[in-house]
């Protein structure tokens, strides 16, 4: 009874695959704990668990609630958490739309879960809570819908923009073809200097809107492969650079 267990309770909704079922593997260990150890206790470290939420009050506040909610159900006794928060944030008080992306990304139930909750979560006040849920303005709204009519404008940007673009929205379906264009266009002297140019700027960007909360983390790990992706693209050219003569590779 003296004993006290702190299963990890790891960060969910990062867009990594294998991050989906955390939450459900703190409850499923809990319970078998439970099981083997009758008398002990369990605790955790609640804030974890919506990290790739941050900067989004509701979403995160409403993550907390419904993973304890179901946490404690499997046998969870105490938690690192902010105690105003809980008592404020009563599951049955959850906004119910926002309750139902939160719980499908935090017990798995579907594979496009972080993707929904991404979308959902891009409408909602950020500043407001999840028992008295704001929408963002019709202003913002608007500027969505126009957003939408225009979503291929960006293609008519420079290669260097559109590569930029494509980093900070993680968009990686021209990714190769606009990383090639750069490399055969003549405005940039090797691979090196496009990885430090477009490249590094648009990574820039990611990382000043992810500090400032603007940015969600499975937001930032899409711009991560769209990085990976032009870059594993250069990185053969930049291999035929350090030969002797320059030359393409022998066999």
């Amino acid at each position: 009874q003296d004993i006290i267990f702190d299963p990890n309770i790891l960060t969910i909704g990062t867009g990594m695959e294998e991050h989906n079922n955390y939450g459900v593997d703190f409850i499923n260990a809990t319970r078998e704990i439970k099981r083997l150890c009758p008398g002990s206790k369990i605790s955790g470290g609640v804030s974890n668990l919506a990290f790739s939420f941050r900067g989004n009050e509701p979403v995160r506040r409403a993550f907390h609630s419904a993973f304890l909610y179901h946490a404690c159900k499997a046998g969870m006794d105490m938690g690192i958490v902010n105690a105003a928060q809980v008592e404020e944030d009563v599951y049955e008080k959850i906004d119910k739309e926002l309750l139902e992306y939160v719980e499908d990304v935090l017990l798995n139930k579907c594979s496009n879960a972080t993707e929904r909750m991404l979308e959902f979560a891009a409408t909602l006040d950020p500043k407001s809570k999840p028992t008295a849920l704001r929408k963002k303005g019709a202003e913002a709204g608007a500027a969505a819908g126009g957003g939408k009519a225009d979503a291929k404008a960006w293609r008519n940007q420079p290669v260097g923009k559109r590569l930029e673009h494509a980093l900070v929205k993680g968009i990686d379906e021209f990714c190769i073809a606009d990383t090639e264009e750069c490399r055969v266009g003549g405005d940039y002297p090797g691979p090196l200097q496009i990885i430090e140019g477009p490249l590094m700027d648009g990574m820039n960007v990611v990382g000043d809107l992810f500090g400032a909360g603007k940015m969600f983390l499975p937001q930032v790990i899409k711009s991560a492969r769209v990085m990976k992706k032009s870059v594993g693209h250069l990185i053969p050219f930049m291999e035929e650079e350090r030969l002797p003569d320059g030359g393409p590779r022998a066999g």
